[in-house]
């Protein structure tokens, strides 16, 4: 349903854009509006796109006033109220124009030119001239604010919201100053021509007593219509809101001990809302951002399925079973549920992989150093070491991004990497790491051939890589935050990367990664086994000078 809304609202605002276009041509001449009409506002009257524009406008405006109410909290954003009064306000405000254009030209072959409806609106009744001149500006608002919802999840949104913006601006800036320009012209021509120019205007727009007739006795009760249909959510919602006061009703617990009580029908978001809880929801509660995801301590059995709006949403952001949506579930019964992400959540923090806010699970670790980057800083120039370090981490962190690894952390001169933030199945994240690792070390032999000539010495790194329990989550200082990860794995990994220099190899794997991983490495091959600095229990590992052949790699060579 949100997304038949949409596409309805997006019909609705192409043919508003052509018509925005076509006032435009209002700042040369109400004759170039005429023939601009041609083909940007009379093609909507092509039969199939009519039918479609009348399916779209009443389909748009049911699945809005519908959703209304259905709500059972009006505590919305400014701009969420916004959006709703000015929604609910365009049939009031364009009925009439509608009425004596497109009606009166079906009914009584009245012909709507553009100089015959601005003498009607300039002429004959500049208050309902000037009432157009608002419609104009509540429609595009209306448009343009839920252009914005919907974008404001996408990904490409920030590069282009200010060209976006600016036409937001301009657009019905020109439209309104071609519709002013148009009517003065035609101010002029009346004051020039007198009565005849406007009996001439009359009789070549085929207008009859009857058609006058016809508008004055349906504008009256058009407008009571519109009035009606404008109050109607509400009227029903708080008809709903009486009946649910004698019900007993379920409760959101949250952390802290508090609980918010939710009216019968009403989304988890109202609930909050109504309650005066932050809570993030950046597409105002259509289920495409997830910045209201919520994760459900007790009382996921009673909630049913997610419908299929949330589950592609919780299935974008790879998020675990025990993750619901605020704005998609309506509770039934009793639910502990803690917000994953601040108030404050941006369109970018919803779009962040599910089961990485302070998660234990296993990863695939990955530290690489660089080998004598103290004696680089000693032979070159600090600006040539920093480019040499900005091409050493450009390329290390390409390697991570082709072979599906997260970069979590840099340490002056290396990193440590992630895998398995979006794998479950730790055998796959296993094999991308070792992949990962070897994309690093073609991408060092890569450097050493591009920068000959920089380089006083060619680059080695050091891997280690090792697999285990960590936290996972965003940490750093607030709005620096970044996915990382903590733990005895990680530390482990670390002091691994360490005996690169001691055993004099690339590669220092644990045995738990080679086992896991069902990977080959050469038969005679030592394992080591020692206590690492700073710990007590022995980690069994293999000091290596080449990358361990995954399984089915290691068949296809024999094979």
């Amino acid at each position: 349903m949100p997304s038949l809304r949409l596409y309805a609202g997006l019909v609705l605002f192409a043919y508003v854009l052509t018509h925005f276009i076509n006032h435009g041509f209002g700042l040369i001449s109400p004759e170039l509006m005429e023939s601009a009409n041609d083909f940007l506002t009379s093609v909507w009257k092509f039969l199939p796109l009519e039918i479609l524009l009348i399916t779209a406008l009443i389909t748009h405006f049911l699945l809005a006033t519908g959703r209304l109410a259905r709500r059972r909290s009006l505590r919305l954003k400014p701009k969420e109220w916004l959006q709703i009064t000015l929604g609910l306000s365009i049939p009031v405000l364009m009925f009439q124009h509608i009425l004596g254009t497109r009606v009166a030209e079906i009914a009584f072959n009245v012909e709507p030119f553009y100089e015959r409806v601005l003498v009607d609106l300039a002429v004959f009744r500049p208050d309902i001239g000037l009432l157009q001149a608002v419609a104009l500006l509540v429609v595009w608002i209306h448009g343009c604010i839920g252009i914005h919802y919907w974008l404001s999840v996408k990904p490409f949104y920030g590069r282009i919201r200010s060209v976006l913006g600016f036409c937001a601006i301009v657009i019905p800036t020109v439209a309104l100053a071609g519709y002013l320009a148009a009517a003065n012209t035609v101010i002029e021509r009346a004051a020039l021509g007198g009565s005849p120019y406007l009996a001439q205007i009359i009789r070549e727009a085929g207008r009859t007593a009857q058609s006058f007739a016809f508008y004055s006795r349906m504008a009256n009760n058009l407008l009571f219509v519109t009035i009606a249909l404008a109050l109607s959510p509400f009227v029903v919602r708080q008809i709903r809101k009486m009946m649910d006061r004698v019900r007993t009703t379920p409760a959101l617990k949250l952390p802290g001990g508090r609980a918010v009580r939710i009216i019968q029908g009403a989304t988890a978001l109202e609930a909050l809302r109504d309650a005066k809880v932050p809570i993030a929801s950046v597409c105002g509660g259509r289920g495409r951002c997830t910045t209201c995801r919520l994760y459900c301590r007790s009382g996921l059995a009673d909630l049913p399925v997610p419908n299929a709006v949330e589950s592609a949403a919780l299935r974008s952001i790879n998020a675990p079973e025990d993750w619901r949506l605020a704005c998609q579930i309506r509770p039934t019964a009793d639910l502990e549920i803690t917000p994953l992400l601040p108030a404050n959540a941006s369109a970018s923090d919803g779009r962040r992989p599910g089961g990485l806010t302070g998660s234990e699970r296993q990863v695939v670790t990955i530290f690489t150093d660089l080998r004598d980057s103290t004696k680089l800083g000693e032979t070159k120039m600090p600006y040539d070491v920093l480019f040499i370090l900005n091409q050493f981490f450009a390329e290390m962190t390409e390697a991570l991004h082709k072979t599906g690894g997260h970069y979590a952390q840099f340490t002056g001169d290396g990193l440590m990497a992630l895998y398995g933030l979006e794998d479950r199945n730790i055998r796959i994240a296993i094999g991308k790491a070792i992949r990962g690792a070897g994309e690093m070390l073609a991408r060092i032999e890569k450097l050493n051939t591009q920068l000959e000539s920089e380089l006083p010495f060619k680059l080695r790194i050091g891997l280690g890589i090792h697999v285990g329990e960590a936290i996972v989550g965003e940490m750093g200082p607030p709005r620096r935050e970044q996915i990382s990860a903590i733990g005895d794995s990680i530390n482990t990994t670390a002091r691994l990367e360490s005996k690169c220099k001691e055993h004099g190899v690339p590669l220092i794997i644990s045995q738990d990664v080679i086992t896991r991983g069902k990977l080959q490495i050469p038969e005679g091959t030592k394992l080591h086994r020692e206590s690492l600095r700073g710990k007590e229990r022995e980690i069994a590992y293999y000091a290596l000078a080449t990358l361990p052949v995954l399984a089915g790699q290691a068949e296809k060579q024999m094979a």
